[in-house]
């Protein structure tokens, strides 16, 4: 017997019969998509373009399918939302849940912050292709926010809502300049519970404003093509975090300065937040070498009288009691862990649009 016919809460919605649904492909108005490279007009849900992907590295040309970052926005009166998804490179992985790698959650705003609702949550025998609602309680007014998944693409993906309902252009983000967020599989999203967990989208979520999440899992290694590229976004704050994928210390220390003075020169006035990795170990000397590493280019930026440039010291990321439960296998977060992170990384980067603002 299937455990989802003993407890029937754990059982997953795979296809819909709902009277009145009509759905919409999310390149259609009023619909507003974020964190991706021009999806309405490339017709394709892509982190960066393709060209660049593949000067940078094969993983990165595959991961730059992957959907973190990506977010709908809209508004309805529909007592629902449903969405039908088809997905294209779906990774599974032992240590992370269907509803973060292949799944989308939903929040609504209530006047003063996004609140999660529910996820859509693919079923496990077929979770490449899927439909999955989320009810409400009535039939008013709501801002939504829908997160799309961490570690797969999409190929299609619409929006169904009550075919009565009223549809309109959703709540913007704040007219600044989008947060940039460079790192490893964990500016990714490895391994969140659902994508709304993801500690780049916990800070827009208290900031309302834009991100771009460049978090790409091995394949973040400071390459110059990537540096270059990363050079060319206009953001309001630039977080770099691949401390982790960079293979040593000493390869980190080649690297790590041409990002940040790539970025600086493009940049002169953006503030620049450098993080070392988080870590749930306090001793190990070789993260102790990346750690120096990572202040080292801070310490030169502060000699080179770069006033806007700023170190978070990763052994802070997961600070507090119980350190060792933040992960799931002593590198990626789990929820805990990335709430810790939003927490520490997201004060640094409220301060810094304070001073933008």
């Amino acid at each position: 017997m299937k455990l989802s016919e003993i407890d029937h809460n754990l059982a997953v919605q795979s296809t819909l019969d709902i009277k009145g649904l009509k759905y919409r492909n999310v390149y259609q108005e009023p619909f507003a998509i974020y964190g991706l490279h021009r999806a309405g007009e490339s017709g394709r849900y892509l982190r960066l373009p393709a060209e660049t992907a593949e000067k940078v590295s094969p993983g990165v040309l595959s991961l730059s399918t992957h959907t973190a970052g990506g977010r709908v926005r809209f508004r309805t009166d529909s007592g629902y939302v449903a969405v039908k998804v088809r997905l294209r490179d779906a990774h599974w992985m032992p240590h992370m849940p269907l509803t973060g790698s292949h799944g989308l959650d939903l929040y609504v705003y209530d006047g003063v912050r996004d609140l999660y609702q529910g996820s859509f949550i693919p079923p496990i025998e077929h979770p490449e292709s899927f439909e999955s609602v989320v009810l409400f309680p009535d039939a008013g007014m709501r801002e939504i926010t829908i997160h799309m998944p961490l570690y797969s693409g999409i190929a299609e993906l619409l929006i169904g809502v009550d075919e009565n309902a009223q549809l309109e252009p959703g709540r913007k983000y704040r007219d600044i300049k989008p947060v940039l967020y460079y790192g490893s599989s964990i500016t990714q999203g490895g391994c969140a519970s659902r994508p709304g967990n993801h500690y780049c989208a916990a800070i827009a979520r208290e900031t309302n404003v834009d991100f771009v999440c460049m978090g790409f899992s091995g394949g973040a290694r400071g390459e110059q093509a990537m540096a270059e590229y990363l050079a060319g976004i206009d953001a309001s704050i630039f977080v770099c975090d691949y401390d982790h994928n960079a293979p040593d210390s000493r390869y980190l220390g080649e690297t790590h300065w041409k990002v940040y003075s790539r970025y600086r020169a493009a940049h002169p006035g953006t503030p620049v937040i450098l993080v070392s990795r988080p870590n749930i170990r306090l001793n190990d000397q070789e993260d102790i070498r990346r750690r120096d590493v990572v202040y080292q280019t801070y310490r030169n930026a502060l000699e080179n009288g770069d006033r806007n440039v700023y170190f978070i010291d990763g052994y802070q990321l997961f600070a507090g009691s119980r350190r060792d439960d933040c992960t799931v296998d002593g590198t990626h977060p789990n929820d805990l862990g990335f709430f810790r992170m939003a927490e520490v990384i997201g004060e640094m980067v409220k301060k810094c649009l304070s001073g933008n603002s």
